[in-house]
């Protein structure tokens, strides 16, 4: 798996030298309107329902008891089960060779210029001894994406609706969460990531070729 962070010129020189993680918490992705590249209204949920798979939702307070058929609803509900709140870092991963074009232009939104992380097992281990300096615990993996117009099951931070797919997201989700953005110092990253480079090029400056190796003669 090779890592890549888009971003704005500056905060990836930041990343770069002292291993600056500004870590958002979840409820900005779900609240920002102004950004659609980072915006996810599902975010913060940790189940969605679809309509189809309702027979009936029932609403109740101290004084009114509501009774909602699934032909009622104009969307998928979704659910919080009020888990503790967490901070999230994202990331661009490739996992195995592209073709056509690499990168999809809509990940242009998220900046600027990029960067590759160019020993991966390396980085996460600085980044998960960081967290675990300051009182953190850290999940990092890979985002699955469902089907928003069908899927009906659990959701939680390390899912995402596939409308979202084209950021082959990777995500570090530290907790306790913080009402504020937590920024972790790993330190310096320039042993293991590349110089910073703009975006718009990326494409033209990327190339994946897969090497198929053959076994040895016995």
């Amino acid at each position: 798996m090779i890592l890549f962070k888009f971003g704005k010129r500056e905060h990836l020189e930041q990343f770069r030298s002292c291993g600056l993680l500004y870590m958002n918490r979840q409820q900005y992705f779900r609240e920002i309107e102004s950004d659609e590249t980072r915006s996810d209204c599902f975010e913060t949920s940790d189940r969605i329902v679809q309509p189809n798979a309702l027979k009936r939702l029932t609403v109740e307070s101290t004084s009114k008891r509501f009774v909602i058929k699934p032909d009622d609803l104009v969307g998928p509900v979704l659910i919080s089960l009020a888990k503790s709140p967490c901070n999230i870092y994202c990331m661009f991963a490739v996992t195995q060779p592209l073709t056509g074009l690499l990168f999809d232009k809509r990940n242009f939104g998220f900046g600027d210029s990029f960067l590759i992380v160019l020993n991966t097992q390396t980085f996460l281990d600085r980044v998960s001894s960081a967290a675990k300096s300051r009182g953190f615990s850290c999940q990092a993996g890979l985002v699955e994406y469902y089907d928003g117009q069908n899927y009906s099951g659990e959701t939680g931070p390390f899912r995402k609706p596939a409308a979202f797919s084209y950021q082959n997201e990777f995500r570090f989700v530290v907790r306790p969460g913080s009402k504020e953005a937590i920024q972790l110092e790993v330190g310096s990253l320039a042993d293991i990531t590349s110089r910073v480079h703009p975006l718009s090029q990326i494409n033209r400056l990327v190339e994946f070729v897969e090497v198929n190796v053959e076994p040895s003669a016995a």
